[in-house]
């Protein structure tokens, strides 16, 4: 990561301070970007003037990450932020990018194993065409999770799930008969196209997409702040629905009185409310979650190719270790979570 910098340290020992302190300072205070870079800068600035090691100057490096950031991170980032600290917008373009990457591994593979050209059939067609619309509906429910629309994001999840099993019963209802040869180069360009255009998308752009139209009564504000705290900070229904009751209290039978004008911006209010301690925890809940889910899909999307037991296929060892990476790095994460739990 220090690499990227292009700041080069005199001592390796203050190389590895660096590392650690920008680790520490981008996973986990998910700073807006640039400010890692900017603090690095000043740290290598002082060292070289003083001549000590970044160690003896500045302490522990994850401590004094903690410190840049509670110093430097303003309320009006964290406030647009999720619990891995991205927008919607940059939540949307990771997806696409992470969902092109798997296209191009995908298609790399039909390459190395069928040739040049892959037969295409109906039932080929039905199945990458609902696959990969569902795809790009899953990639929307996380932007929307983020930007606090929970029942969009609902209603993108069943339409995702549904669109998946839909387009595995059509591929195998289909037709197998060829009805052409494709060039296994065009899928293989088709995701290096999306993760590009992903990649290059401003994300003020796709922030504006998602982000819901503010102004409105309170009720509408009430309502935003329900869907900020339980999508964009993971908080649980039960607490979110106490601290929108508690707003509708303090406007209950005071004429004149509105959300906004009470407890301002929303964006800010809900980030305030799930500040705290408890964020790193549920920031972990929703990592095991998540990571249990990808588990789960990686386990279903495999079933044909473990199924027949067959030792001598490349799907099937792809396979395996798809699924025992997948369940092993979700049994982590959730006693990790078990763990911070007590």
């Amino acid at each position: 990561m220090t690499a990227k910098t292009a700041i080069q340290w005199v001592r390796k020992e203050d190389e590895r301070w660096a590392a650690a302190f920008e680790l520490h300072l981008v996973t986990t205070c998910h700073p807006p970007r640039g400010l890692a870079h900017q603090a690095l800068s000043e740290i290598h600035e002082m060292v070289t003037e003083a001549g000590r090691p970044a160690e003896e100057l500045f302490g522990d490096p994850r401590q004094y990450a903690a410190s840049v950031a509670a110093d430097r991170i303003d309320e009006t980032h964290t406030s647009r932020v999720d619990l891995a600290g991205a927008t919607p917008g940059e939540r949307f373009t990771d997806a696409v990018v992470i969902a092109g990457f798997m296209g191009l591994t995908l298609s790399t593979v039909r390459w190395a194993r069928d040739g040049l050209w892959l037969d295409v059939s109906s039932a080929s067609l039905a199945g990458v065409g609902v696959v990969t619309a569902a795809a790009l509906v899953f990639c929307l429910a996380l932007a929307l999770r983020t930007a606090g629309r929970v029942r969009a994001m609902r209603a993108c999840l069943a339409i995702s799930i549904v669109g998946a099993v839909g387009g595995a019963a059509a591929a195998s209802a289909a037709s197998e008969h060829v009805l052409f040869s494709l060039p296994a180069l065009v899928p293989l360009a088709a995701s290096v196209v999306v993760m590009v255009g992903a990649y290059r998308l401003p994300h003020a752009t796709a922030d504006r997409w998602f982000t819901p139209a503010r102004g409105g009564g309170s009720e509408q504000w009430m309502q935003q702040l329900d869907g900020l705290l339980r999508g964009r900070h993971g908080m649980q229904v039960k607490d979110a629905r106490e601290h929108v009751a508690e707003v509708r209290s303090h406007l209950a039978g005071k004429a004149g009185l509105t959300a906004q004008g009470e407890f301002g911006d929303v964006e800010a209010y809900a980030a305030g409310l799930a500040g705290g301690p408890r964020r790193a925890w549920r920031a972990q809940r929703r990592k095991a979650y998540s990571a249990g889910a990808f588990a789960l899909a990686i386990a279903v999307a495999n079933v044909d190719a473990l199924r027949g037991l067959d030792v001598a296929s490349f799907w099937f060892w792809f396979g395996l270790l798809a699924v025992v990476f997948s369940v092993a790095n979700a049994a982590w994460l959730y006693g990790d979570f078990r763990r911070r739990r007590r």
